[in-house]
């Protein structure tokens, strides 16, 4: 299958149809099976039209407003190009409180959600987010994808649950302003390609957008990471675009090759993971004189 992963900038719009255009350019470009979209994509709702000077809850608040006509526009796209598309993530408002979401699309329109779990403290103190409370694997025509959202790449009992249960791959799309979160982030989905033997598919906000501060600045590289192990990328890197260039970098992937070292890699990450339970139960301190 083709996968792409976008670094995406976010543009002031006028309105959906333009939107529509820009997306429409990008997916012809991309002409992949599944199309994957950064952490906070869907603020670019809460930019179409007028853009007054806002605080960060206001633009949390109208994207979220927005967010509906954002997902709307996902399945528009994903019927009219014939392609799975995780449409980024953006504040969601719920009964619990607003969280900041992922949606995946399918070709026929079917939308499932996935909530960010573990937040960043600018969410948690600026943007007064809620964190979800389940964590989601999802069975389409294309295998079992799990969504980890920026952050939560960075905890790996979280991708070790969705491998353990299934995934063939983890898409992570992320927001990072500074070269040190993007570096967080990247290496993170390396260390959770090599540790869970699977395909991890990395897709970052770039460029600035001064005007609206929870994204006013970001930096990252899209980029689809394997277990370097026999058949695979000695580096580990199936495919990866440059540092905050905008568009899709397109790979053709088979995730059960990607797998396959689980069963015959030099290495047994994945098998000889539970191994470690006995030995950190029975840490011990020794003084040394």
């Amino acid at each position: 299958m083709k996968i792409a992963a976008v670094a995406y900038q976010i543009d002031h719009l006028p309105g959906w149809a333009p939107h529509r255009d820009k997306l429409d350019k990008l997916l012809e470009e991309a002409d992949a099976d599944l199309v994957v979209l950064p952490e906070y994509a869907a603020l670019e709702a809460a930019l179409l039209g007028n853009m007054p000077s806002r605080s960060p809850l206001e633009w949390r608040d109208l994207a979220a407003e927005r967010a509906q006509s954002w997902v709307d526009q996902m399945v528009h796209l994903a019927k009219a190009h014939g392609c799975h598309i995780l449409g980024g993530t953006g504040p969601m408002a719920t009964d619990r409180g607003v969280v900041n979401r992922a949606w995946l699309v399918s070709p026929s329109g079917a939308v499932v959600h996935q909530d960010k779990l573990i937040l960043t403290p600018y969410e948690r103190n600026e943007m007064a987010m809620t964190p979800g409370d389940e964590l989601r694997l999802f069975d389409t025509a294309l295998g079992k994808i799990g969504v980890l959202i920026c952050y939560d790449s960075e905890f790996p009992l979280f991708s070790r649950a969705l491998c353990e249960a299934g995934a063939d791959m983890i898409l992570v799309p992320s927001c990072t302003d500074l070269p040190a979160g993007q570096t967080r982030v990247r290496q993170s989905c390396r260390a959770r390609a090599i540790e869970n033997q699977c395909l991890i598919v990395q897709a970052p906000l770039v460029g600035p957008r001064p005007e609206c501060e929870i994204i006013d600045r970001s930096t990252g590289r899209a980029g689809l990471f394997c277990p370097p192990d026999h058949g695979l990328p000695p580096d580990g890197i199936v495919a990866q675009g440059e540092t905050d260039r905008h568009g899709p970098v397109v790979a053709e992937v088979d995730p059960s090759a990607i797998a396959a070292p689980r069963a015959t890699g030099q290495v047994g990450n994945f098998a000889h993971w539970p191994e470690q339970d006995g030995r950190v139960g029975r840490l011990v301190t020794q003084a040394l004189a």
